[in-house]
């Protein structure tokens, strides 16, 4: 090959290393791909409700039974380094986070801008509204300032972020030269857990719960899907919510009437 080329290949794998390196994301539930659930016309439900905020409980799983499975799987804190592309027949460097929002370098972003309670609060609230199921949708950080029939309570667990670097086995010496001719340059696995519950504001009693645990994966290539890494915890987060919804209808139809 000419040196023509093997320039073109420095020059595409310096763009896309400086890219990553500065470049940051956020959590961007309006543009997260697919609609919200509605399930009747405004003006029809009348009960209200309150979203509070939702609680950050990540770190439950280190001492909680229950979670000792996902505490085994996703051990404390980050792990692995892209470095580990740098070793002769080695497939990937990589890297795993806890806590994707704490830490930096994933395989094409620098930073997420993240705040797990308040993000996926937010989200919860502008379903909600979507949906229609109640009359009315106000946030509250107080039992005080919840003056609605029921509360939205929700808590994330999980938020597990793997990301590879691919090396094709031949080092980042010579993959560049892969990723410049079309083949994918890293994979990101975006991972979330999270609890929903609907309490009666007067009694304090659960009338309903519903469990999400869902995880997806993005294929990242030097021309596309850049800084997309963490991308799909919003898509994750719509799926959480339209699912919970749907079993809200479904389980406690005459619920929000």
């Amino acid at each position: 090959m000419s040196k023509n080329f093997f320039r073109f290949v420095g020059i595409a794998v310096s763009a896309i290393t400086l890219t990553g390196c500065t470049n940051f994301a956020t959590f961007d539930y309006a543009e997260a791909p697919g609609p919200m659930v509605k399930f009747q016309e405004k003006g029809v439900a009348q009960k209200s409700v309150a979203v509070m905020p939702f609680l950050d409980q990540r770190g439950t799983k280190y001492f909680d039974r229950a979670q000792a499975r996902q505490a085994a799987a996703h051990p404390v804190g980050d792990h692995g380094s892209f470095y580990l592309g740098l070793i002769p027949l080695f497939p990937f460097g990589y890297v795993e986070k806890e806590e994707p929002e704490n830490s930096e370098d994933f395989v094409s972003l620098g930073r997420f801008h993240f705040n797990a309670a308040e993000d996926l609060s937010n989200a919860a609230e502008r379903s909600l509204k979507n949906s229609n199921l109640f009359s009315r949708v106000l946030r509250a950080n107080t039992l005080g300032q919840a003056q609605a029939d029921y509360l939205w309570r929700g808590k994330v667990t999980n938020t597990y972020y793997n990301g590879k670097m691919l090396t094709y086995c031949i080092t980042y010496f010579f993959s560049p030269v892969l990723w410049v001719l079309g083949a994918p340059n890293g994979v990101s696995e975006n991972e979330l857990w999270v609890d929903f519950e609907l309490v009666e504001r007067t009694s304090g009693k659960v009338v309903w719960q519903y469990h999400y645990r869902g995880q997806d994966s993005i294929v990242h290539w030097i021309y596309a899907r850049v800084g997309e890494d963490t991308s799909l915890y919003a898509k994750l987060m719509k799926e959480a919510m339209n699912g919970a919804l749907y079993d809200l209808n479904q389980k406690l139809p005459n619920l929000t009437k």
